[in-house]
C-alpha cells in the first residue's frame, strides 16, 4: 500500500469517529451497589415530626413522638438467584459490625425525647449486577441483644432503644399521641420471653424472638424501600389500650393490642401464624 493510499485509509477512519467494541447483545454494565435507600411514609404523606395525620381503624388523629428501627443481615439476589451479602460499612454513628439503625424522627415537634440526627441510607458494599430481591431481618442479632446499652457503641449505645439485658433491644419503635391516649400510644417490637444463662447477665434464649426477615422484589439502581406507618397501623384502634397493659403495644404475648400490628408485620402472635407483611413496600 502507498504512503497516499495509506493516509485516505486513516483520514476515512478517523472521520467515522473512535473505534469501539460493541457489547454481546443483552449485556448490561452495573456499578457496584454502595446504598441502598428507605424512606418512612404514612399513606401517601411523607412522614415528619411535628405533623399530624389519620391513621387506625377507628381513624384518629396521630402525632409521631419517635420512628427507629435496626436493621442486620442484608443480602441482594441476582436474576439469576444467587445471594449476595450487601456488606454495611462500620461509620461510628449508624452502622456497625453489620447492625444498622435507621432513624427518622429529627427531635422536632413532639419527637423532643430523639436526636436532630437523622438516617435513611444503607451504606456498604456488594459487587455490581442485575439485582431484582433485596432482603433484610428488622431486629438485632441474638449475639449482639443482650448486652449493657450504656457501654455499647454506636448504634447499640441508644438507650431510647434498649429495654434492659434480658430483653435486649427495641428492634423498632414508632410512638404518637393519638386523641384517645393523649399521654401517648407506643410501639415497641423486641424479645421477649427470655430466660438467664447460667453466667451473670447473660440470656440464654427467648420464646418470642420477634424478629422477622423481609423479602421484597427491589432494584437498587431504581427502587426505595418505603415503610408505611398508616398500612402498619391500619385496623387498630389506637384510642383503646388493654386495660392493665402499658399504653400502645410492648410486645407481650399477651397484649392483645399487639395482635394486629404483628400481623402487618408478618411475626405471629399468640396462636395466630405469621402473616404476610405490609409494613415494608418498594418504590
Amino acid at each position: 500500500m502507498s504512503r497516499l493510499t495509506l493516509a485516505a485509509s486513516l483520514v476515512t477512519l478517523a472521520a467515522c469517529g473512535p473505534m469501539t467494541t460493541t457489547p454481546d447483545a443483552g449485556t448490561h454494565a452495573h456499578q457496584d451497589v454502595t446504598r441502598l435507600t428507605f424512606k418512612a411514609k404514612v399513606g401517601t404523606q411523607d412522614f415528619a415530626c411535628g405533623t399530624t395525620y389519620q391513621v387506625g381503624t377507628p381513624q384518629t388523629q396521630y402525632t409521631p413522638r419517635d420512628f427507629r428501627l435496626y436493621l442486620h443481615d442484608v443480602v441482594l439476589t441476582s436474576e439469576d438467584g444467587k445471594d449476595v451479602p450487601f456488606v454495611l460499612s462500620d461509620d461510628g454513628t449508624f452502622q456497625r459490625q453489620g447492625v444498622a439503625l435507621l432513624d427518622f424522627e429529627n427531635k422536632a415537634g413532639d419527637c423532643s425525647n430523639g436526636t436532630e440526627a437523622t438516617n435513611s441510607v444503607l451504606k456498604g458494599s456488594a459487587a455490581g449486577g442485575h439485582y431484582t430481591k433485596l432482603a433484610f431481618t428488622l431486629g438485632v442479632p441474638f449475639e449482639q441483644n443482650h448486652q449493657d446499652a450504656a457501654a455499647a457503641q454506636a448504634p447499640l449505645n441508644s438507650t431510647a432503644m434498649f429495654w434492659n439485658w434480658m430483653g435486649g433491644y427495641k428492634f423498632l419503635k414508632i410512638d404518637g399521641l393519638t386523641t384517645g391516649l393523649p399521654t401517648g400510644h407506643n410501639l415497641h417490637v423486641g424479645s421477649t420471653g427470655c430466660t438467664a444463662g447460667t453466667t451473670p447477665n447473660s440470656v440464654a434464649s427467648c420464646s418470642n424472638t420477634n424478629r422477622v426477615r423481609i423479602t421484597l422484589d427491589f432494584n437498587p439502581e431504581l427502587n426505595t424501600v418505603v415503610m408505611d406507618l398508616a398500612a402498619l397501623l391500619e385496623g387498630s384502634n389506637l384510642d383503646t389500650n388493654l386495660a392493665m397493659s402499658a399504653p400502645g403495644c410492648m410486645s407481650a404475648p399477651t397484649d392483645t393490642d399487639c395482635a394486629t400490628v404483628f400481623s402487618k408485620l408478618g411475626l405471629p402472635f399468640g396462636g395466630a401464624a405469621a402473616a404476610t407483611q405490609v409494613f415494608f413496600k418498594v418504590q
